[in-house]
């Protein structure tokens, strides 16, 4: 049985982790089809009479959402901090034949104003730092990077559910790859412990979430001066409920906006 003291988590875990081929591996189940359906998802939500619209995906990865918002006539920029995920990214637009725009900018440090008519935080690629601050200063800049009426959709795990089902721990093989993942609630934290073992090497990495409730996200939101207009617990569309959605989306907008 894992302690908290092997869950030993650095500040910057992300940036060893999301810079590693691993990461790539781990989620390559992870595929365009299902993006396309979350894009055009959550697009049913969401109303943009600007023509030639403008989207921003904070952390693209790989780049499959940016992608399929793309494919839906946006004009795309694609943010992340990982260099090694942005080259995957651009090779996936340039297969794609579409032109987007690629930056590497920490969420913490956006420093667009008023360009984007969308903004999107998919996977749960938020509540990665150790000062709840730090969140808000991302909200803050989203807001600030909005166009007035613009929109904002954040993809969050539901906290109620991680708190109730945490399986402590799982193994997995995937292709050659052995994977152990270990997992504990640490103050008000769910962190995971990744071990991946391929051809005799393991490698060892970490992932933490802060765990915000439905209640803490949206306050942040009007906080930063974004209004949720739609809760969703699921990439097709259902709506929000505590005890079984197995995510947290929260779709909202500028608070300029015409009610």
């Amino acid at each position: 049985m894992s302690s908290s003291s092997d869950f030993v988590v650095h500040a910057d875990w992300f940036k060893a982790w999301f810079n590693h081929p691993a990461y790539l591996k781990l989620y390559a189940h992870r595929s365009l089809e299902e993006a396309e359906q979350t894009i055009a998802t959550l697009l049913n939500f969401i109303s943009i009479s600007e023509p030639n619209p403008k989207a921003l995906d904070i952390a693209c990865g790989s780049g499959r959402h940016a992608v399929a918002l793309a494919e839906n006539g946006f004009q795309v920029t694609a943010n992340d901090l990982s260099q090694m995920l942005l080259s995957e990214a651009r090779a996936l637009a340039q297969k794609k034949n579409l032109a987007l725009t690629f930056t590497q900018f920490d969420m913490r440090d956006l420093p667009f104003e008023q360009e984007f008519d969308l903004i999107v935080q998919l996977f749960t690629s938020f509540g990665y730092f150790e000062n709840d601050d730090e969140d808000d200063v991302v909200l803050s800049h989203v807001a600030r990077a909005l166009k007035p009426n613009g929109w904002y959709v954040l993809d969050f795990l539901n906290e109620h559910v991680v708190r109730n089902t945490l399986q402590p721990k799982s193994r997995r093989s995937f292709g050659e790859l052995e994977i152990l993942e270990e997992r504990m609630i640490f103050g008000e934290r769910v962190v995971k412990s990744i071990s991946i073992t391929e051809d005799g090497k393991t490698h060892r990495f970490m992932e933490a979430v802060r765990l915000y409730s439905v209640e803490d996200l949206t306050a942040m939101l009007l906080n930063a001066g974004l209004h949720v207009r739609h809760l969703l617990g699921d990439y097709d569309g259902q709506a929000f409920v505590r005890e079984r959605s197995p995510r947290l989306i929260l779709i909202a907008q500028t608070l300029t906006a015409q009610m």
